[in-house]
C-alpha cells in the first residue's frame, strides 16, 4: 500500500468513527426534537435507548468472535452499510417499531462489527511505538468530524428548518455519509487491514471471564467507570432543563449540545491525560477529584431554582460537569495498566469491566424519561430533575468512596515494575 493510500485509508477510518454512532446518540444534542421527529413520546424514546444500551452491552462481548474470523475491512464496511440503511429507514418510516429495530441494528453493527474491527485496522497502520499517535489522532479526528457535522445539524434544527424537519434531514445526512464511507473504505482499505486475521485472538473465553470475575480490580475499576458513565449518559437530558426551566432559546440549545458533547471530547480528554501524568500521577486519584467536582455540580443543580435569571449559573455548572466527565473519559481505562493486573488476565478484566462500565446505557435513558416526563408540558409526576440530580449526587459520592478504596488497595500491594501505558480507546 502506497504512503498516500495509507494516509487516505487511515483518514477515512477515523472519519467513519465520527459518523457511525451519531444517530444512536443524537439525544446528546437534540433530545426533544428527535423524539418528536420520530413520532415518539419521551418515555418511548427513552425505553428504546435502554434497549439499544442493553444490546450494545452484549455485543461488546460478541465483537471479539467476529474480529477473529473476518477481515477488518469487511466488518467496517458491513457495519457502515447496516448503520446507513438503519439511519435512512428512520427518515422514510418513523414510528416505534422502525425506531426500535433500527437501534437494535445500530447496536449490533457498531459494537459487534465496527468497533473491534476499527481497533485492529487502526493498529495495523504502524508499529508498536506509533500506536499512541495512531489512536490519539483517531480520537481527535472523530471529535472534529462529530463537531463539524453536528454544528451543521444545529444550524438546520435551530434556524434553517423546523426542529423536526431539521433532525430528519440531519439523520439522512448521517445515513448517506455512512453509505458513502462504506464504499470509499471498501476500495481504499486493501492490504493488511483487508486480510482475514491469522493467529491473534480477540474473543474472550469462559475461563478468562471467570478469572476476571475473581479479580478485585474488575469490580473496583469497572464500578468506578460505571458511576462516572452515569453522568456521561445523562448529559443529553440537560437540554430540556436549560430550555424549559432556565429560558435558553431553542436555537442556542443545539449549539450548546454540540459544545457539551463534542468540543469537550477533544479538549477535555488531553487535559485529563495531562492531569494524570503531571499532577496526580494516579488515575484513581484523578478520578476521585473528578467525582468531587461532578458531585458538587449536580448537588448545586439539585437545589438551584429554575429561573431565567439563573441561566448563566446553570450553564456554568453544566460546562464544569462536562469538563469533569470528558476529562475522566479520556483516562479511566489507564487504571487497568496502573493496577498491575497480570497480562494473562488483562483481556478478561477489560471485557468484563467494560460490560459493567457501560451498563447504565441499558437502564438510565428509560428511567430518566420516566422521572422527568415531558418538560415542555411541565409534567414530571415521578420526581423530575430532582430525582435525576439526587441519584447522580449519590453516584458521585459512591464514586469518591470507590476510587478511595482503589487507592487504598493499591497502596497495600507490593510494588511492581511500571508498565507502559496503553492508549485509552473508550
Amino acid at each position: 500500500m502506497s504512503g498516500a493510500r495509507r494516509r487516505l485509508s487511515y483518514l477515512l477510518l477515523c472519519t467513519s468513527g465520527g459518523v457511525i454512532f451519531q444517530v444512536a446518540y443524537i439525544r446528546f444534542v437534540f433530545l426533544e426534537p428527535t423524539y418528536h421527529a420520530l413520532g415518539l413520546t419521551a418515555q418511548e424514546y427513552g425505553d428504546i435507548m435502554s434497549v439499544f444500551g442493553a444490546v450494545a452491552a452484549v455485543m461488546y462481548f460478541a465483537g471479539g468472535w467476529f474480529a477473529d474470523r473476518f477481515a477488518p475491512r469487511t466488518l467496517v464496511v458491513a457495519a457502515l452499510a447496516i448503520t446507513g440503511v438503519a439511519d435512512l429507514s428512520l427518515t422514510v418510516s418513523p414510528g416505534y417499531a422502525t425506531v426500535l429495530l433500527a437501534h437494535i441494528a445500530m447496536a449490533f453493527a457498531g459494537m459487534a462489527l465496527y468497533w473491534p474491527a476499527l481497533v485492529k485496522a487502526i493498529g495495523s497502520f504502524g508499529p508498536t511505538e506509533q500506536q499512541g499517535r495512531l489512536f490519539g489522532f483517531l480520537e481527535a479526528i472523530r471529535g472534529v468530524t462529530s463537531t463539524v457535522i453536528s454544528g451543521v445539524g444545529a444550524l438546520l434544527v435551530g434556524t434553517l428548518l423546523a426542529p423536526t424537519a431539521g433532525v430528519l434531514t440531519l439523520i439522512a445526512i448521517y445515513g448517506g455519509l455512512c453509505l458513502g464511507l462504506a464504499g470509499l473504505i471498501w476500495f481504499a482499505l486493501r492490504g493488511q487491514a483487508g486480510e482475514a486475521p491469522a493467529g491473534e485472538r480477540s474473543a474472550l473465553s469462559v475461563r478468562q471471564l471467570l478469572a476476571a470475575a475473581r479479580n478485585k480490580y474488575t469490580w473496583l475499576l469497572g464500578g468506578s467507570i460505571m458511576l462516572m458513565y452515569c453522568f456521561y449518559t445523562t448529559l443529553g437530558y440537560f437540554s430540556p432543563l436549560l430550555q424549559h426551566n432556565f429560558g435558553v432559546t431553542a436555537g442556542l440549545i443545539g449549539v450548546l449540545g454540540v459544545v457539551r458533547s463534542y468540543v469537550f471530547q477533544f479538549v477535555a480528554g488531553p487535559l485529563g491525560g495531562f492531569g494524570v501524568d503531571k499532577v496526580t500521577h494516579s488515575t484513581p486519584r484523578f478520578l476521585r477529584l473528578a467525582f468531587v467536582g461532578a458531585t458538587l455540580c449536580v448537588a448545586v443543580l439539585l437545589f438551584l431554582p429554575g429561573a431565567p435569571a439563573l441561566q448563566w449559573a446553570a450553564l456554568t455548572l453544566m460546562f464544569v460537569l462536562s469538563l469533569m466527565v470528558f476529562a475522566s473519559r479520556g483516562v479511566y481505562w489507564a487504571s487497568i495498566t496502573e493496577a498491575r493486573i497480570p497480562a494473562g488476565q488483562r483481556g478478561g478484566v477489560i471485557g468484563l469491566a467494560s460490560g459493567l462500565a457501560y451498563l447504565p446505557d441499558a437502564f438510565l435513558p428509560g428511567l430518566v424519561a420516566w422521572w422527568i416526563g415531558d418538560p415542555s408540558t411541565n409534567t414530571a409526576p415521578h420526581g423530575g430533575y430532582g430525582a435525576l440530580f439526587g441519584v447522580l449526587t449519590a453516584a458521585g459520592l459512591i464514586g469518591i468512596a470507590l476510587t478511595s478504596l482503589t487507592l487504598w488497595v493499591q497502596r497495600r500491594e507490593p510494588a511492581a515494575e511500571p508498565q507502559p501505558r496503553t492508549p485509552a480507546l473508550a
